[in-house]
């Protein structure tokens, strides 16, 4: 028995190297984001505050609030009361804005760990006082007051704005007015628009002001409008990067956009000169399968190989997060070159043409989006086969992934008490 166990170890050992397909997160590179997007002259002497929701865009929710800390930031967006748990367990001292407000059920927790809520319509106004009142809540609930610029998504509209700001001043007990928010639709592709969302933006600012209400943060400009230096001056004190701070510009499909129109000049010498993306997904090769001309490959007969090939069987696929419509029309990279994929992309594995890679064997390395050598699959480039968005391809492989951080360093001496 000991002897068989000596003779299949390190085949199993082997097998299970082979199979292991993993995300790997570059934190340097969330590092270097945010430091540019502190550049940005649209974010100049401006709040920072992170968008890392849906767990961090699939890049890992407490590592990157980490290092965002470690940076110096400490006010977040999310979504849920179990990500508030989790931030808050690492990094007490963390603000926290609850971006689709939080379920009443929930609201003495939320008052408890005084995270602030988004307050998305009069009802819900309503609905948060009746609860506050009911569970004996005696402190201030710190809100943000959610206003519909014009995108028809969550949000009050301007003839609601005085019912809201009576509410508020009528019941200072139970909510404290901290800030004012919006959202733009098209941030970086409709200039006129946003243009008119901001004045509408600026008047609901004017609009509370008149009725009592002065807040301590207002903030309308996501990643679309700090990457637009187009976009006219959006009266407000705060920013709210999201998917910029993992390496991406939401208005261009160029992978490496020119930065230079809309960064402060005057610090321009100190800090990132780019984006740049955290994810590398990587898997390994299975097998090497000679295919003879006139074979077929994966399901449904949709390659034909027009020649002998040799097609390198990969341990990964949509289980993985790659989408299915990079069929017959992705690549990937082994050995520094491109492979184009052969046939259906499946559950498990894709199939990629390697005739021309020289030297390849089961066990290599497949880079699925990232750099090697001199090459490299962007996001991007698998949105834009996907015919979709980067959001989606992130959130995707981190779900669906075993995520390594690279480098991961603790926040060393977490505080003992909460400062709020």
């Amino acid at each position: 028995m000991n002897l068989m166990k000596l003779t299949f170890m390190p085949f199993f050992l082997k097998i299970k190297l082979m199979n292991d397909t993993s995300l790997y997160i570059n934190l340097d590179n969330l590092k270097n984001n945010i430091n540019f997007i502190r550049l940005i002259k649209s974010a100049k002497n401006k709040t920072i505050l992170a968008i890392i929701k849906s767990d961090a865009y699939g890049h890992g929710l407490v590592p990157s609030a980490e290092t965002l800390f470690n940076a110096g930031i400490d006010f977040f967006g999310i979504i849920n009361i179990s990500e508030a748990d989790a931030i808050l367990k690492k990094i007490p001292q963390a603000k926290l804005l609850m971006l689709k407000g939080v379920y009443p059920e929930d609201l003495k927790e939320a008052a408890e760990l005084n995270l602030r809520i988004g307050a998305f319509s009069l009802d819900y106004l309503k609905i948060l006082l009746d609860k506050a009142k009911s569970a004996g809540i005696d402190k201030p609930l710190n809100i943000h007051i959610k206003y519909d610029s014009g995108m028809n998504r969550l949000g009050l509209n301007e003839k609601e704005i005085k019912s809201a700001a009576d509410i508020i001043k009528e019941n200072k007990k139970y909510f404290n007015a901290e800030g004012l928010f919006s959202h733009l639709s098209s941030g970086g592709s409709d200039l006129n628009y946003t243009n008119f969302q901001i004045a509408n933006f600026k008047k609901a600012v004017s609009l509370f002001n008149k009725n009592g209400i002065k807040f301590l943060y207002v903030h309308i400009s996501a990643s679309s409008a700090l990457l637009n230096d187009k976009i006219e001056e959006d009266y407000s004190n705060a920013v709210r990067p999201g998917i910029s701070l993992y390496g991406f510009n939401p208005n261009t499909n160029i992978d490496e956009p020119k930065y230079s129109a809309f960064l402060d000049s005057e610090k321009n010498d100190t800090a990132a000169c780019a984006l740049k993306p955290l994810m590398t997904l990587k898997s390994r090769i299975l097998q090497i399968k000679k295919v003879k001309k006139g074979g077929y490959v994966s399901y449904d007969n949709t390659f034909k190989a027009p020649i002998d090939m040799n097609i390198a069987i990969v341990s990964a696929g949509y289980d993985n997060g790659i989408p299915r419509l990079m069929s017959n029309k992705g690549r990937v990279l082994i050995n520094g070159k491109f492979a184009s994929i052969k046939g259906m992309v499946t559950m498990n594995l894709i199939m990629a043409d390697v005739t021309k890679i020289q030297g390849i064997k089961a066990g290599d390395e497949v880079i699925i989006a990232g750099k090697s050598g001199a090459n490299e699959i962007t996001i991007q480039e698998i949105a834009r086969i996907a015919q979709t968005i980067p959001y989606e391809i992130c959130l995707n492989f981190g779900k669906s992934n075993k995520r390594i951080f690279t480098p991961f360093s603790l926040i060393k001496k977490p505080a003992k008490k909460r400062a709020f």
